[in-house]
């Protein structure tokens, strides 16, 4: 839709005007009129148009004024002059402003209709430019887009291929992640992540395959910065599956992998949010071969999650059926399963007894005839498992986690890792990771960047200076910290030590 105003501050040529054209045989909309300047600049600020007609002498505004505010706010405006002045100063304005057309009063409707079909070519002109340049536009970011797949999919990386694609050489990276998400249509994942794109030192990429959304984060700077910006996102409402951080690009492909994995695993521990494949330690004592189903009712025994068990297991089991594996096969496989479980249960470092005394699994097993019973049988013991590690893990919980921020809080500004903490409490780190999160509140990295920002307030109270602080509790980039340290309680660390002690809360 075309949009036209018209002003004068003359109502017989007001009137004149809007009966006289033909507006529909244009494609035309008039949606306003005005007789003096100020109102018709309000017109123009609610409605945007894009022909405008307009005498020059009015009250409150001129004409000549009046195009010239509009070329501030609705550059794309065009405009035509009518007027009963000849004078050759208005003329040589007009031209400056770059009018359409000038007309002298009396105007004929036919004069109007030529300027109109002049203004209405130099729409459709534009409009043309306009998808010309989206696109090509479109057309450059499928084209980047099936790169950046291409080297996602790819297990040898050139130095050449990524710098297509990247702009940055392989020695100027200190750190490449992938992330993967399925955006729903009330979310808008860019505008979401846009504050990152503002990092100086990490660069972002956005691809779309299928219905899933691919980040690519490429750091070239302090690599605590990702994960910092990451543990801010807290109104996210989708679910965002994180692959590793690594230093060199030809690993993306295993941090996508990982992302993928990450995703698919996480909608058992949340909806919402960031997963962290390394939160997940999918890998950890298991056979590379798991399948992903395999994966999900591990996972599920790892986390706790006792409402999930019976679903995977009918679907592990349906996936049994269908591919007709016969009777021995299909107990195999549901043996292996329960030993994969074992496994994880020993996470804990705890060793795991059966309710009954010598029970051997095979043998139970082996006396079972129909697939009822085999998923009863595979049900009750990853029941009786998740039951188990409930108790043991209310009992660890306290104490271990108490220990490790006795350790964090010591070793803050030290590049202490989530496995190095594990180790001190004698834990597998994933084990760990979910007990931290179900005590503290908070994921061990959201944990540390608290930790580090409550200890920088003291320091800065205490007379030192920002770049004394940032270094102490473990930023090296200076500026990052400042960002963060804003971030975290908004202010800088500047206004932040001129503020009164009074105001100073811990």
């Amino acid at each position: 839709m075309v949009k036209v105003v018209i002003f004068d501050d003359e109502i017989l040529v007001l009137d004149a005007v809007q009966d006289l054209i033909d507006w529909a045989r244009w494609e035309l909309t008039l949606v306003g009129t005005a007789t003096n300047g100020i109102d018709a600049l309000e017109l123009i600020e609610d409605h945007q148009p894009d022909i405008i007609l307009t005498d020059i002498r009015m009250p409150g505004l001129d004409g000549l004024t009046l195009i010239e505010k509009i070329s501030k706010i609705v550059p794309s405006t065009y405009c035509i002059i009518m007027s009963g002045f000849n004078e050759i100063e208005y003329y040589k304005k007009a031209i400056q402003l770059d009018v359409i057309d000038y007309l002298e009063k009396p105007i004929t409707i036919e004069r109007i209709e030529n300027c109109l079909d002049k203004a209405m070519k130099k729409i459709q002109a534009n409009n043309e430019l306009k998808d010309l340049k989206q696109k090509w536009h479109d057309s450059q970011s499928l084209i980047t887009a099936k790169k950046v797949i291409d080297i996602l999919n790819q297990d040898m990386l050139t130095e050449d291929q990524w710098y297509e694609v990247v702009g940055m050489k392989a020695s100027e990276i200190t750190g490449v992640t992938v992330g993967v998400c399925q955006p729903n249509g009330s979310f808008d994942i860019e505008k979401a992540l846009m504050s990152s794109r503002k990092i100086l030192d990490i660069k972002t990429l956005l691809v779309t395959e299928g219905k899933k959304t691919i980040i690519i984060w490429i750091q070239s700077g302090d690599k605590n910065q990702l994960s910092d910006f990451l543990a801010g996102l807290t109104e996210l409402n989708v679910l965002i599956g994180i692959g590793a951080t690594y230093r060199h690009p030809k690993d993306i492909r295993r941090s996508y992998v990982e992302a993928q994995d990450a995703l698919k695993m996480g909608g058992f521990v949340k909806e919402t949010g960031i997963i962290a494949f390394n939160e997940l330690d999918f890998n950890h004592r298991l056979s590379d071969t798991l399948t992903t189903l395999e994966r999900s009712i591990i996972f599920s025994i790892r986390s706790a999650n006792s409402e999930s068990i019976s679903t995977l297991v009918e679907k592990f089991l349906n996936d049994i059926k269908h591919n007709n594996l016969s009777p021995d096969v299909m107990k195999q496989e549901c043996l292996r399963l329960i030993y994969l479980g074992l496994e994880v249960v020993k996470e804990t470092g705890v060793e795991y007894t059966w309710k009954k005394d010598n029970y051997i699994p095979h043998v139970e097993l082996e006396k079972l005839n129909s697939l009822d019973a085999i998923e009863k049988w595979l049900k009750c013991h990853f029941m009786e498992m998740l039951d188990w590690m409930k108790v043991l893990r209310s009992k660890q919980k306290h104490i271990s986690v108490q220990k490790a921020c006795a350790y964090i809080d010591k070793n803050f500004s030290k590049d202490i890792s989530l496995e190095e903490v594990a180790s001190i409490v004698q834990m597998n780190p994933s084990y760990f990771s979910i007990l931290f999160k179900e005590e503290v509140g908070l994921t061990y990295i959201k944990y540390i960047t608290k930790i580090r920002i409550e200890k920088a307030k003291v320091m800065l109270k205490e007379g030192k200076s920002v770049a004394e602080v940032s270094e102490e509790v473990g930023y090296f980039n200076h500026r990052y910290f400042s960002e963060l340290f804003k971030k975290m309680t908004g202010l800088t660390p500047g206004q932040f030590k001129k503020q009164p002690s009074s105001t100073f809360i811990i």
